[in-house]
């Protein structure tokens, strides 16, 4: 579990980078209050491909603390991120760079737990700005990245997506 890149060095998760991530400037969810929902051990990443699930890649999800690791096989470095219970069997993921910088943002995704593992909900800024939301959950548009400043105003715009449009992606246990 983790979610696209924004600019090289962050989380890379997603197959492509479209145009533009869901973030903050400021972090929107405490770190402390983090939760572990999915286990640790060996996930495959799979995307919808004529309208079935097909494997992407696999890796290792390492837990350490309240934050997880993700280290996809055959890659350098390792993503760290953190998850939010935000009910209903929905999390959001928060992340940012190991050693930020002042500047560096913190990405958001949304997950969705289900008996076959998690789906992952990663609209890109103009996914968002396509579903009319409300002017209370509309974020700060700067360039092609969507920033918000409100937990919650962030939370019910990625459920609504999730309500909306399929999952960008599935992360399934691999039995051993």
């Amino acid at each position: 579990m983790y979610f696209r890149p924004c600019y090289p060095g962050i989380i890379a998760v997603a197959a492509i980078l479209l145009s533009g991530c869901i973030e903050s400037r400021m972090p929107l969810f405490d770190e402390g209050k983090a939760v572990i929902p999915a286990q640790a051990g060996r996930y495959e990443e799979q995307e919808i491909k004529n309208g079935s699930w097909v494997k992407r890649q696999t890796g290792m999800l390492m837990i350490e603390s309240r934050s997880y690791n993700w280290k996809p096989d055959g890659k350098e470095g390792v993503e760290f991120f953190t998850i939010h219970d935000v009910g209903g069997g929905f999390y959001i993921a928060s992340a940012r760079q190991r050693n930020p910088k002042p500047q560096d943002p913190y990405m958001y995704a949304l997950f969705e737990l289900t008996k076959d593992g998690f789906l992952a909900y990663q609209p890109t800024c103009t996914d968002l700005m396509k579903l009319r939301l409300p002017k209370e959950d509309l974020p700060i548009v700067d360039g092609s990245d969507c920033f918000y400043t409100d937990r919650q105003a962030l939370v019910r715009s990625l459920m609504t997506y999730a309500k909306y449009l399929l999952p960008t992606g599935r992360y399934v246990p691999i039995k051993p």
